[in-house]
């Protein structure tokens, strides 16, 4: 299958023109694209290595540099998303997270993002909570 492939820059390009227009509304917007790009990404994998080949992939496709899956909490360092900013920046990954693990669970789940480089911290970490 084709692939797109953006560098960073055009990445936060595209995050900033779309906040432009429709300010908070653009967080939601990439959130739910990254949800669509996990789910894709988890359909290709084999249950028994399910995190280990979906780290693998966020690393070779730039990503993240380096994630680590837990039951509660996904840890990683070097997202693609970071930059300086006043809020957590991660959205697409936030999203990318949450349909990895709904893939997982087949359940819903809600994926907030507690600490992030782009504010200082040392890593991103999300927090996933099942809803139903």
């Amino acid at each position: 299958m084709p692939e797109v492939k953006l560098s960073k820059e055009e990445l936060l390009d595209v995050k900033r023109a779309h906040q432009e227009i429709m300010s908070y509304a653009s967080v939601g917007l990439f959130y739910k694209s990254g949800e669509f790009i996990g789910k894709s990404m988890a359909a290709k994998v084999k249950k028994e290595k399910y995190f280990e080949e979906l780290s693998k992939i966020l690393k070779e496709k730039g990503w993240v540099k380096e994630i680590e899956f837990g039951d509660e909490l996904v840890k990683v360092k070097g997202s693609i998303e970071v930059h300086p900013s006043k809020v957590p920046t991660c959205d697409l990954l936030r999203g990318v997270i949450r349909g990895i693990y709904e893939t997982r669970t087949q359940s819903i789940v809600k994926v907030e993002e507690i600490k992030c480089e782009s504010v200082g911290d040392e890593y991103c970490v999300f927090k996933i909570r099942r809803v139903r």
